[in-house]
Parts: structure tokens; C-alpha cells; sequence
């Protein structure tokens, strides 16, 4: 019988995190920058990224490395949204020798920031439609088009970009991934407000032109890549722990709040509600773990819609949690705060934490796969049903 349990090493690696994470995470709300995701400044991200690196974290991958991005995504550390957690798989399974000198040995040092730019305009859940091209000119190439919905690219040093390189072939046969060079000539960022407050960003390639090794794998190889690079981002261990720093929050403002004159945790319903979030956060982890095991244990045969399912729960608990406490807080979670440098009070539903919440756990739905995309990919890979065409 499989035994998803985290080994011992890997549990003293979390309290070493943890404590790491709550001295460096100590006074945050003095860098409060509501316009990134992280809601914090990039000076101060970035020194967390090099401490963070210092100590060897960002490099370890497999089960060590879900221990990590569990504890920063709960302590709301600005260490999860870039660089090693979106475009590490890919460019640790990819990188030329020269890009592993220069460009990888970097981000596990915490020195780089690297965006991933897959979506556009036209091409979103269906990313066969990626209308950006590359064409090869001289001994270099030149981009041209634009990446939308794109986390931080205004703070990246590097994006990784898919292109289609031949246009007469199928797309999946017919895309190569480029490590982009934030300041190159041709490239250009715009920023674009989300309904949270805080900015996505559209990359423009302009004629960008790129010397030859700025390709990243193999040349027509990029549908491949990408869909490896996407599927690690799916086991739903960081959303996890964003979940349980808000079910956390949750309980600590039960246990304390008084509504008309009674404690909040002597109404039944509250304690019901509360529960059933509990059980559901800890089924949504262990199915997380379940696809860790999976990915990372040497004659397990793999389970193609474990990745789809995880993610989909994880990303939906999420949003269940945000929609729960605001229904048993009241009208005083309606309130809405930055996710840094809120209200005078330490409560959540004082601060707007609850109604950040609320607005911040849709597009967790939607990135990296929309549900409705991963529940036809469950269905297919899972349940061998017919591929739905529309």
C-alpha cells in the first residue's frame, strides 16, 4: 500500500523553513506594493529569493522542494510566483549547458526572476492558437507578437516564450521556447490592472531579435516542453498552502469573534462549515501528495489526470474557503484590504483579508489550465471517454 507520507528528512526541512520564513517575513507590511501579485516590493522579494537560495532551497526539487513552496505560499512570502516555481521544470529538463551556467545556476542562487509567456489574446486555454512567430535571421532570431496574462513580467530579468518557428507544420510540431531577455531591444511590458488590485502584464516582441542560443531544447520541440512545463505546475501543493493560511485565518477568527453577544464558535452552523473545510483542505492535500509520489517514485506507473485533478480541487477548495468565511463573518468581511500594509487592526476581516480573498482565488481557476479544461482532460485521461469536440 502507497504511503504519501513525507519522509523524516523532509519534515525537519519544513520546520527549518517555517522558521526561517517567519523572521524574514517579520515587519512585510512595511514593503507593501499593491501592484504585485506578491503584494510586496521587488527589492524585498528579491532579497527573500537570495536567502532563500543561500540556503540551498531553490534548487532541490521533487518532494523537498513541494515542502518549501507549501510553507512560503502559507506564510504569504513572496518566493512562489516566479522564477523556480513556474519556469524551473522546464528549463532544468531543457537548458543547454550554456544556459545551466548562466541562466539556471542563477535562479538557484535566488539572483534571477523569470516570467512565463505562453498565453495571448487569441490563445489561452487553446494554446494550439499561439500567433507569435520567431523566424531564424542570420545566426539569431527575430519575434514578433504578444504574450497576455503574464505574472510578472514587469520584475523579470528573463521570460520564457513559446513561438511558432515553422507555420506550415501541425502546432504541436511546430513551436520552439525562447529564454527572452527582459531588456533586449524589441521588448517592451505593459501593465494591466487585475480586479485584485495588483498587475498582470503584456509582453510585446517587436521585431526582438535574439542570438541563437536563446532557444530553449530543441527546435520544434516547444509543444512538448510546454506541456511538461504546465503539468508541474499542477500538483496543487502552493495552492494548498494558500488554502491553509486562509482556513487558518478563518479559525482563529472564530474561535475569537462574538456575534450578537455570543462566541461565533457556539453556533452550530459556523462549527459545520468550519469542519467541512477542514476535511475538505485535508483531501485536497493528500491528493496533492498522491501526485507528488507519483511524479517523483522511481516504478510507479504514472497516473496521467492525477495532475488535472489536484489542481482542480486544490484551485476550487480555495475559492470555497474565501466564499465560506465572508458568508459566516459577515458584513464586515464584505471590507476589502491589499493583501500587505492594510487596516490598523490584526483581525483578517478587519484588514480586508476576507474580501481579498474572494476576489484573488479566481484566477487560480483559470491560469495554468481552466477547470473546465482539466475536467475534459480527467474525463479523457481518467475515465477513457470519448474526446468531446465541439
Amino acid at each position: 500500500m502507497a504511503d504519501f507520507r513525507y519522509p523524516p528528512d523532509c519534515e525537519e526541512l519544513r520546520a527549518e523553513v517555517r522558521a526561517w520564513v517567519a523572521t524574514a517575513m517579520d515587519g512585510a507590511d512595511a514593503h507593501a506594493d499593491p501592484h504585485d501579485l506578491t503584494g510586496l516590493a521587488e527589492p524585498y522579494e528579491r532579497a527573500l529569493h537570495r536567502q532563500a537560495g543561500e540556503r540551498g532551497w531553490l534548487a532541490m526539487g521533487g518532494l523537498r522542494q513541494s515542502i518549501f513552496d507549501f510553507e512560503v505560499a502559507r506564510a504569504d512570502a513572496p518566493v512562489i510566483d516566479t522564477a523556480m516555481t513556474l519556469a524551473g521544470s522546464v528549463i532544468t529538463l531543457f537548458a543547454s549547458d550554456i544556459q545551466r551556467r548562466q541562466v539556471l545556476a542563477r535562479m538557484h542562487n535566488g539572483e534571477v526572476e523569470v516570467s512565463i509567456a505562453y498565453t495571448e489574446p487569441g490563445a489561452g486555454s487553446d494554446l494550439t492558437a499561439v500567433a507569435t512567430t520567431a523566424r531564424a535571421d542570420g545566426d539569431g532570431w527575430v519575434l514578433d507578437g504578444v504574450k497576455s496574462l503574464i505574472t510578472g513580467p514587469h520584475k523579470a530579468d528573463l521570460a520564457c516564450v513559446i513561438a511558432v518557428t515553422d507555420p506550415e507544420v501541425a502546432p504541436r510540431r511546430g513551436m520552439t521556447m525562447f529564454l527572452v531577455p527582459m531588456d533586449a531591444p524589441g521588448v517592451s511590458v505593459v501593465r494591466t490592472p487585475t480586479m485584485n488590485g495588483w498587475d498582470l502584464g503584456e509582453i510585446h516582441l517587436d521585431g526582438a531579435r535574439l542570438a541563437a542560443d536563446a532557444v530553449l531544447g530543441e527546435v520544434g520541440n516547444g509543444w512538448r516542453q510546454m506541456a511538461l512545463a504546465i503539468g508541474a505546475e499542477r500538483s496543487g501543493v502552493f495552492l494548498n498552502g494558500f488554502a491553509r493560511h486562509a482556513l487558518d485565518l478563518l479559525v482563529e477568527h472564530v474561535r475569537g469573534a462574538v456575534r450578537d453577544g455570543q462566541p461565533l464558535a457556539d453556533d452550530p452552523v459556523v462549527v459545520d462549515q468550519v469542519g467541512r473545510l477542514e476535511a475538505a483542505w485535508a483531501d485536497a492535500e493528500r491528493l496533492s501528495r498522491r501526485a507528488l509520489w507519483a511524479a517523483t517514485t522511481e516504478g510507479v506507473e504514472p497516473e496521467p489526470a492525477i495532475g488535472s485533478m489536484a489542481k482542480v480541487v486544490s484551485s476550487e477548495l480555495q475559492q470555497d474557503i474565501a466564499r465560506t468565511a465572508v458568508e459566516l463573518v459577515g458584513p464586515e468581511a464584505l471590507t476589502w484590504g491589499p493583501l500587505f500594509g492594510g487596516g490598523p487592526s490584526d483581525g483578517p476581516a478587519d484588514r480586508g483579508r476576507f474580501a481579498y480573498e474572494v476576489l484573488e482565488r479566481v484566477h487560480p481557476t483559470i491560469g495554468a489550465g481552466a477547470s473546465e479544461v482539466q475536467r475534459d482532460a480527467i474525463a479523457t485521461l481518467g475515465l477513457r471517454l470519448p474526446r468531446r469536440t465541439v
